[in-house]
């Protein structure tokens, strides 16, 4: 095994995304198979945002006060991997479907925001770039879409075998991953909300739940919603194939990208990103556009990801640096989920995909407006009094 970390690390991020791949992009269309309706799905794929919401501000403690980050992100990949297959087993009732949602995602949705924080410090301590990092993710994720589209055709436990599979393989290949330490283990210890004491990073936050409103029902109906249109699921998969393959110019010059516009900059694009997207979705989805729409992707989700991870680990305390990340999560993909799945699915349900995609349109545009007023007097998005305390000022 090479000891090269970026290597290491590269090669954990690909299975991670490969996992993540197999069953997020596919899981509605499960749901759908157990005769789960829309409202419904909208609950089952949001929980794991509930529950990521409740649990991340305990899987960020642990994680800072762990004496290796690595070993609580172990844990996870394993009740995570393991857990897995209570979907199939008890897929037939509404009740004990969400009761296994909440139970899987307790361990799963802490995954990406440990694994972020351990590779941010790893990149800073061994010279390599984190969005190189992300981009072999984002690989993995687009060539098991294709794979696992595919695979489905035939049988839709399909995912949950990739998934268990790839998640055992990625827990051994942690094991290869230089530990890194948390900061709190001999200082008096640091709350979880400190975190948001910037107050540019509160901006940041409302502005990021905005725009995660649309990930959030996306992510949640974007299958449904292309079947209904007639597009075949193999199809699809090589849509989110594209999408995912669209953020790698993104990701391999993100840091150039970061240095000459900033993060304000970058995001108030991918909101506009975002607003064309919706917009596009609501009334242009078909078999001839999909590969198009998909394209679209990497100018959205992906930016708003990197500038929120690259400016916690700027700008926050070390103390709270995986506190940090885990917050990242609960607004991009915890509280946006929450918002976008259950009520927009409960919209979808009255109306139609296409006029919620549209309302998504109008309300990112009304986001970015909101983010470009608010920041216009601080475009660096750095507050007056600094973000890294001592442990006094901390408290």
């Amino acid at each position: 095994m090479p000891k090269n970390p970026f290597f290491k690390t590269s090669l954990y991020y690909t299975l991670i995304f490969m996992a993540t791949s197999s069953l997020v992009s596919y899981i509605s269309l499960f749901y759908a198979e157990m005769d789960v309706v829309d409202s419904k799905i909208g609950i089952l794929t949001s929980v794991g945002a509930i529950i990521g919401v409740l649990a991340n501000p305990f899987w960020g403690v642990r994680g800072d006060r762990a004496k290796a980050k690595n070993n609580v992100l172990r844990l996870c990949l394993l009740f995570a991997a393991c857990f897995v297959w209570l979907f199939p087993l008890l897929g037939n009732n509404f009740l004990l479907l969400l009761l296994v949602a909440c139970s899987f995602y307790f361990f799963q949705s802490a995954i990406n925001p440990l694994s972020d924080a351990i590779s941010l410090e790893l990149s800073a301590k061994e010279n390599f770039q984190f969005s190189n990092v992300r981009t072999f993710g984002s690989l993995g994720f687009a060539v098991m879409s294709v794979i696992a589209g595919s695979l489905i055709e035939y049988s839709i436990d399909a995912i949950f075998i990739l998934y268990s599979s790839l998640m055992f393989i990625a827990l051994i290949v942690s094991f290869w991953i230089p530990n890194i330490k948390g900061y709190q283990q001999d200082r008096q210890k640091v709350k979880f909300w400190q975190v948001l004491k910037s107050r540019s990073l509160r901006r940041i936050y409302l502005y990021t739940l905005i725009l995660s409103t649309g990930f959030g029902f996306f992510i949640s109906f974007h299958a449904l919603y292309s079947v209904e249109q007639g597009i075949s699921v193999g199809l699809l998969g090589i849509g989110i194939m594209i999408g995912s393959f669209s953020q790698f110019p993104f990701m391999l010059f993100f840091d150039k990208l970061y240095e000459k516009l900033g993060i304000r900059k970058i995001i108030l694009i991918s909101g506009l990103f975002n607003v064309t997207r919706w917009t596009l979705y609501a009334v242009w989805l078909n078999s001839y556009t999909i590969l198009f729409l998909w394209l679209l992707h990497g100018g959205s989700f992906i930016l708003v990801y990197l500038c929120l991870a690259e400016y916690v680990h700027r700008h926050v305390q070390k103390e709270l640096k995986v506190s940090g990340q885990m917050m990242n999560f609960i607004v991009l993909q915890g509280a946006g989920q929450i918002i976008g799945g259950i009520v927009g699915g409960f919209f979808a349900d009255l109306y139609s995909y296409g006029i919620v995609f549209a309302s998504l349109a109008v309300i990112s545009l009304i986001g970015v407006f909101y983010f470009w007023y608010s920041t216009r007097s601080n475009k660096a998005l750095v507050d007056d009094y600094p973000v890294q305390t001592d442990q006094s000022s901390a408290l």
